[in-house]
């Protein structure tokens, strides 16, 4: 018992180390988002700008490796074309909806004299949450009912890649990032229709309260 004993004593005090390692920041930036089409073999994208603000760990894990895991608060969106018909895509919707964003990256930390570079990459998250559609023909706004099987609604949940890069300089950083969404958002889809997917290039100003 005594054994044990310290055993979940030593568990504990090494997670108590390693949590007081732990650091914490904020970032907010402007974000570019896209719905890209994949037709046939070419990609088209109808893009839009909006914003990103999210809180951030970063967790070491051995030398410059650590976790950098991320919770955002996003305003994202694009258009694209459907109801494909032997003339075309003739229905243009266009997009803006808020989205939880949930990074889990990876990040390798380099110095440069008193300047740390990172790299970082790792899967992604994203729920969405509420938003507007528009349809350009009909000038009809409404909002979008996600996972609703009608179209033009969008899918609640996508996944995706994150990889980016930051610079700090006491304690201040800027980064880019993108995520790419690796499921297709069209909750219809007909046959010749074409693939959705969701896309962010996220330009941000972020500080980290390291001691």
């Amino acid at each position: 018992m005594k054994r044990l004993f310290y055993i979940c004593m030593m568990c504990v005090l090494a997670s108590v180390s390693a949590f007081s390692q732990v650091e914490f920041g904020v970032r907010a930036g402007g974000a570019y988002s896209s719905l890209v089409q994949k037709i046939e073999k070419d990609y088209d994208s109808g893009g839009r700008f909006g914003f990103s603000v999210a809180g951030l760990m970063d967790v070491p894990l051995y030398k410059g490796l650590s976790l950098r895991p991320e919770v955002a608060f996003v305003n994202q969106g694009g258009d694209y074309f459907s109801h494909q018909t032997e003339g075309g895509m003739n229905a243009h919707h266009k997009y803006s909806y808020y989205s939880i964003q949930v990074p889990i990256n990876v990040a390798y930390t380099f110095y440069l004299s008193d300047i740390r570079l990172a790299v970082f990459v790792g899967p992604a998250f994203d729920f969405s949450l509420f938003g507007k559609m528009k349809t350009e023909e009909t000038g009809v706004s409404t909002d979008i009912d996600f996972g609703s099987e009608k179209e033009p609604n969008l899918r609640t949940f996508d996944f995706g890649i994150s990889a980016g890069m930051s610079v700090e300089y006491k304690h201040f950083f800027f980064s880019i990032q993108n995520l790419t969404g690796l499921l297709d958002r069209r909750t219809v889809k007909r046959d010749g229709e074409s693939t959705l997917f969701q896309n962010n290039v996220t330009f941000s100003l972020g500080y980290f309260f390291r001691k």
